[in-house]
């Protein structure tokens, strides 16, 4: 995962780099001008609408420069639904976001800016669905046994790629390999999370706690409504794909857990689907769950 991470952070750098020799932010003295605003793929080139199938993504490169007054927002909208909204306070910005096609017969996109003095920019496109020609491997992880909080016998921490549980020292030692948990608490009661959720630092503290980790993936999740016999009958990511969400809307827990629960959850630009199998116990207790992910 480390050698993924440092390959996108040079990827993404370079993208930056580029783009910036196409485009530049000249100051402006008439606050009265909007921000200036530029979206391109991640090669550079113009963005332009397109198609893709779903579950395909593709990388975009935004930068806003203000004219004057500094940017303080900056927003992108899916077919009339804010699925980021971001504020700042710069005289220009760079971001890359990655964008994955979800089921709907055209999503329209549009990029927002706007600055301290309420002047906005905006840019839209679209992209179309492609007929999925074949649908991707999976990997199963059935049965997976996770102790709570205070479970002496049994880890908290699950690694969604090699399928290793860990406990909190354990997890400690290998931060950048988890990415879920487990705990109970007396509000959210049975929690499914990833170690860059809102954690209260009781629950997993002590000199390996979550408070001192230097490096907190993030999983997002969003509760779907498939049956227990759809999510054993995948054979491939196709009920995956069925429930792509965009990234940013899906919360930073699976709370209220019980037998039957069933979640969508994105990680590192793949997704897959949790299935809860049984639930025993409170913060000395554990979960069943078993996992399907895209390869």
């Amino acid at each position: 995962m480390k050698k993924i991470a440092k390959s996108l952070l040079a990827f993404f750098s370079v993208c930056c780099l580029i783009f910036l020799s196409f485009s530049s932010c000249n100051k402006e003295e008439d606050e009265g001008l909007p921000p200036k605003l530029f979206v391109m793929f991640s090669d550079s080139t113009n963005i332009k609408d397109t198609s893709i199938e779903a579950g395909k993504s593709i990388q975009i490169i935004v930068k806003g420069c203000g004219s004057g007054s500094n940017i303080t927002y900056f927003s992108l909208i899916r077919n009339g639904v804010h699925v980021l909204d971001s504020g700042l306070n710069s005289s220009e910005f760079i971001s890359n976001r990655l964008i994955v096609r979800g089921t709907d017969s055209i999503e329209n996109y549009t990029v927002l800016i706007r600055d301290r003095k309420f002047n906005e920019a905006t840019f839209s496109f679209s992209i179309g669905l492609k007929p999925t020609l074949s649908y991707g491997s999976i990997r199963f992880w059935p049965n997976i046994i996770l102790g709570a909080q205070n479970n002496t016998s049994v880890g908290s921490f699950f690694n969604l790629f090699s399928g290793q549980i860990y406990n909190l020292q354990q997890a400690y030692s290998n931060q950048d390999s988890v990415q879920l948990l487990y705990y109970y608490d007396v509000s959210d009661f049975n929690t499914i999370s990833s170690p860059n959720a809102n954690i209260d630092t009781s629950y997993f503290g002590g000199s390996y706690g979550l408070a001192h980790w230097t490096h907190k993936n993030e999983v997002r999740f969003v509760q779907i409504n498939n049956s227990e016999s759809e999510f054993l009958a995948m054979q491939n990511d196709s009920l995956i794909i069925a429930n792509i969400f965009p990234y940013s809307t899906g919360k930073r827990k699976a709370k209220s857990l019980h037998a039957g629960s069933i979640y969508a959850f994105s990680t590192g630009g793949l997704y897959g689907i949790l299935f809860v199998n049984n639930v025993n116990g409170q913060n000395s207790g554990t979960i069943d769950i078993s996992i399907k992910i895209q390869e």
